[in-house]
């Protein structure tokens, strides 16, 4: 697992969050308040997926104010439209006391184990996605993993572990992965993958041919040095 908790044999925890990025004035990143929540409970779900869950319950914390709220359930709803599953209870809470001058959104999935993941080094490994953040996630839309297809993978057995990158890099989560292990891949390494635009993808050997045919977005290999 990444940044997932399980606090049962089968019951998984995962949790992401956004700030300054909205409608607001004083938002660094303006984009909608729809677009926010979908690209923060893309992570989320990508969370789970890497602990090989799938989410059942979902619970929002709105800092941005009531009118936001059915914003961010649009978005929320848009990844599950995206992969062809049905949306999960939302339930959760709005600062409606105070008014914040910038937008701010937290969204816990709690899911049930759905999968079987690992994290084998003899898999063939793959960086679906270039690294992107801030109004690059928008600029370059075509550049980022799509759920849809790494969902596929999940369900065919194709992918054998689902890894998002996050802040710190692809270097940073391959250091997790293969700890210890020297590995290069053609894309920056060192450079954020914001709301995990791009996603480390581990596949059989007998199945990557299946792999390449289901991506549509660039992707790259991973070389490990065992």
């Amino acid at each position: 697992m990444r940044n997932a908790i399980k606090i049962d044999h089968n019951t998984v925890v995962t949790i992401d969050n956004a700030g300054c990025i909205g409608e607001k004035e004083f938002d660094i990143v303006n984009v909608s308040n729809s677009l926010t929540a979908y690209y923060t409970a893309r992570v989320a779900i990508l969370e789970q997926w890497c602990a090989g869950a799938h989410p059942t319950h979902i619970f929002l914390s709105n800092f941005t104010g009531d009118a936001a709220w059915s914003d961010y359930e649009k978005g929320i709803q848009q990844v599950f439209e995206e992969i062809g599953e049905n949306l999960p209870p939302i339930k959760g809470s709005t600062e409606s006391n105070f008014e914040s001058m910038q937008s701010a959104l937290s969204i816990m999935m709690i899911g049930k184990v759905a999968f079987e993941v690992s994290t084998n080094h003899l898999y063939h490994w793959f960086v679906v996605g270039k690294p992107l953040v801030g109004q690059e996630v928008v600029e370059q839309a075509q550049h980022v993993a799509k759920l849809h297809e790494l969902y596929k993978l999940l369900k065919l057995g194709i992918a054998k572990q689902i890894w998002p990158v996050g802040s710190k890099g692809i270097a940073a989560e391959c250091e997790r992965i293969f700890e210890g292990k020297h590995f290069s891949c053609k894309l920056p390494l060192e450079k954020t993958s914001g709301p995990s635009t791009s996603v480390i993808v581990a596949v059989d050997k007998e199945q990557v041919h299946l792999f390449k045919e289901i991506m549509t977005v660039h992707y790259e290999a991973i070389h490990i040095k065992l």
